[in-house]
């Protein structure tokens, strides 16, 4: 509900536009900073992932103050939300580099849409409880509420992230910023990240324009996100193990082809769907879809070399970051001159960049198996075990964090109404 605050503080195509392009132009340095601070201190990705992620997450907390005070207003929200997103990139890439090492590559497909399921799960039952409130209360009771309780929940949760554990302890490499540049010659990386580059600035042709034309246009509230976001995560949830045995039997070659095909059309039915019903079908094809091509994505990406992985994974993100941040200007001065022909520009666009997408990506870390039910079924089982626990607890942890926290609030409220009211006997 980011997008949704900033329209309501005030932003238009031309301000979204530029956070957006600030965000993605600014990636690739921090990117390049993420690769050098992990391989310094490579053995304690798990350390990193989780202090980044911690500062992360608390950025929320200024934006909750913007919210109480009425200081600050657009600008200051946006800078927030920088701040949180250019520390999540830390995180980020230890995260992607820590996974790799725990699950085998002939069964990531299905281990990593497993894990996105039971995620998943619990992602239904937050955007249910966020709709909840958005729906009831609006604009700004809902957001001071809803971000007060995820912000809570997401700091409780932060200490959980030991729970990994990292069983490798890779060594850094030694990298500097010579040594990190020479990343760089990597035909294999560059080519990806071209491709994926054309891609990305096809699809961020929309990226700072659909929400505000969903927003001015089809005159959409919160009810409109909140629902598109509960419709998002439900498909998400259900596609991702599909998905991933598609991946493992096919690789990402066709898992990109059959999902960008159909990724294609959905900017140019956009424009013909400006009612809720429509938007809402125009979710289930889209998130069917994406959910397919994000993880061909991401196992695609963890499935470099272990030793310069952390380094390739970094410039693998770095072109496309760029081409994301021009995409969303181009597309901002498109719609602004043009329309929704923006929206028309980027489907051409895609297809184009599919093709090339597909011509350059290789078949690394694919296992083109035919599935064995014998063969994977239990070893599946008992991962899905271990993460349905693994998620009971973070759950259980969160819920009494959580109530810890209402508990303490009430107490103080009451002793300070306490103090107030001998202070007034005392007076008096």
């Amino acid at each position: 509900m980011a997008t949704p605050l900033l329209l309501r503080l005030g932003a238009d195509a031309n301000a979204l536009g530029l956070y957006t392009a600030l965000v993605s132009a600014t990636t690739p340095p921090l990117q390049l900073a993420a690769a050098m601070l992990l391989d310094r201190y490579r053995q304690k990705r798990l350390h990193i992932m989780w202090a980044f992620a911690a500062v992360s997450r608390a950025m929320w907390l200024g934006i909750l103050a913007v919210l109480l005070s009425n200081k600050g207003g657009l600008w200051a929200v946006m800078a927030f939300l920088y701040m949180s997103n250019a520390l999540g990139v830390f995180a980020g890439l230890a995260w992607t580099d820590l996974m790799a090492d725990l699950v085998e590559p002939q069964r990531r497909g299905r281990m990593f849409a497993l894990r996105n399921t039971i995620h998943g799960f619990i992602n239904i039952a937050g955007l249910s409880a966020a709709k909840a409130i958005y729906d009831g209360l609006g604009y700004p009771e809902g957001y001071v509420l809803a971000i007060g309780i995820g912000t809570v929940l997401m700091l409780a949760a932060v200490p959980l992230l030991y729970m990994y554990g990292d069983p490798a302890k890779p060594r850094g490499i030694g990298l500097g910023v010579r040594g990190a540049l020479s990343a760089l010659k990597n035909r294999e990386v560059l080519r990806d990240s071209a491709a994926l580059s054309l891609w990305s600035f096809s699809v961020n042709i929309v990226g700072g324009i659909w929400n505000y034309h969903m927003y001015t246009a089809f005159h959409a509230d919160e009810s409109w996100f909140t629902t598109l976001n509960l419709v998002g995560g439900v498909v998400g949830t259900l596609a991702n193990p599909p998905w991933g045995g598609f991946y493992d039997r096919f690789g990402p070659r066709v898992t990109f082809l059959v999902s960008g095909l159909g990724i294609v059309a959905v900017p140019a039915l956009f424009p013909f769907l400006p009612s809720l019903a429509g938007q809402s079908a125009l979710q289930v094809y889209s998130t069917t879809l994406w959910t397919g091509f994000n993880l061909a994505s991401f196992n695609y990406a963890v499935s470099y070399s272990g030793h310069y992985r952390h380094v390739y994974i970094a410039v693998y993100n770095i072109s496309p970051s760029i081409a994301a941040a021009l995409g969303t200007m181009a597309g901002v001065q498109m719609y602004n001159a043009f329309g929704v022909s923006a929206f028309f520009v980027s489907a051409i666009g895609r297809l184009l960049a599919l093709a090339v997408l597909y011509r350059v990506a290789s078949a690394r870390g694919a296992t083109y198996e035919e599935l064995k039910v014998a063969s994977h079924l239990y070893p599946l089982y008992l991962a899905g075990r271990q993460v349905a626990q693994v998620t009971y607890i973070e759950f259980v942890y969160a819920l009494r964090v959580f109530y810890a926290a209402m508990l303490t609030s009430f107490l103080m409220a009451a002793l300070a109404a306490l103090y107030v009211v001998l202070l007034r006997l005392l007076g008096g």
